[in-house]
């Protein structure tokens, strides 16, 4: 079962959440901090949590045509630096 979290009063809704854990198992994404500034998202989230609110701002700000995973992950893959996190 999907548990719906609340972390710094940001509420990750399950379906933003289960498309961040499903990018966090792609790319591997390693406990700990650093991510975050490279998803333009605050510095004050673990690597886990900076996908699961770069996700959120993603389902907000896209456009309903551009929201398909493929699109998010090439996003995402973008963002990313050459060493893995």
């Amino acid at each position: 079962m999907i548990q719906q979290q609340t972390y710094c009063s940001i509420w990750i809704p399950p379906k933003a959440y289960d498309l961040a854990e499903w990018l966090i198992r792609s790319f591997n994404i390693q406990p700990g901090y650093g991510l975050a500034r490279y998803l333009g998202v605050s510095r004050r989230y673990n690597n886990y949590r900076a996908v699961q609110v770069w996700v959120l701002e993603q389902q907000r700000n896209w456009p309903a045509e551009k929201r398909t995973t493929g699109q998010l992950r090439r996003a995402f893959s973008a963002l990313l630096p050459n060493d893995q996190f």
